[in-house]
């Protein structure tokens, strides 16, 4: 099923109050996922109805923690890579009664594209960069996952420019049309935004949050191509960065 920002924006402006009741009581970790941005994920996911979620980079458990919530008839297979890190203790304290979520440790670049199924929805939130898109698109590859969703994706980044440019139908949780009925959403977490990315003042920003970007998958696309085209773009992006570091 096809999805665009109108049809998400007139769900958004429906759903938002049970969206707010399901999520209430959630407290928010700093630099974890905002709450609008699961609401954008929400409804992008709703439109094709996944069997699974599975996410990589948990942290301290806040985007699984929502995830669970709001998917808690799916299973939530969430990945992180640092056993050792002092917030897994925290996750785990946060998700010991979540028994629809499955926690492992290891390297998503190596586990997701190995577990995958048909009719899976994938959120990505670590790696970042260039390495993040890569694995959404060996992902989208495979040809089971519906939609892949990568954070940090915010407008004037290098791999938002990338898909903008090679493809058709990804959506962005950081639009200004989105942001207007979701940043209610974020009233308690408000100030951790960047003040250049939240609405302060009379004049909106030009994007809102972090960004999550949500890629669909499109039978029409060669996505093997298009990670070709990734690996050349993110080495251009390294030297480049090489360069100025050294100007």
């Amino acid at each position: 099923m096809s999805i665009d920002p109108a049809s998400i924006n007139i769900a958004a402006a429906e759903m938002l109050p049970a969206f707010q009741s399901r999520v209430a009581g959630i407290p928010y970790e700093r630099k974890g996922i905002l709450y609008s941005e699961m609401f954008f994920l929400y409804l992008c996911a709703q439109a094709v109805k996944p069997s699974r979620i599975l996410e990589s980079g948990r942290a301290r458990g806040q985007s699984t923690l929502l995830l669970s919530t709001i998917f808690s008839d799916l299973q939530v297979v969430s990945i992180e890579s640092a056993p050792t890190s002092p917030d897994v203790q925290v996750a785990q304290e946060r998700l010991r009664r979540r028994d629809n979520v499955s926690m492992r440790f290891g390297d998503a670049t190596r586990i997701l594209p190995a577990e995958v199924q048909k009719g899976d929805v994938v959120l990505l939130d670590g790696p970042k960069g260039f390495r993040g898109l890569r694995l959404a698109l060996r992902l989208l590859a495979t040809g089971r996952v519906m939609q892949v969703f990568v954070h940090d994706c915010a407008l004037g980044t290098e791999e938002r420019t990338f898909l903008d440019t090679h493809l058709r139908g990804p959506l962005y949780s950081d639009s200004i049309e989105f942001a207007r009925i979701a940043r209610a959403l974020d009233a308690g977490c408000s100030t951790d935004i960047p003040s250049d990315r939240r609405f302060d003042g009379e004049r909106p920003p030009r994007a809102y949050g972090y960004g999550l970007a949500c890629i669909p998958f499109d039978p029409a696309v060669s996505y093997r191509m298009l990670f070709a085209r990734a690996v050349v773009a993110g080495i251009r992006s390294r030297l480049k960065h090489r360069v100025g570091d050294h100007g």
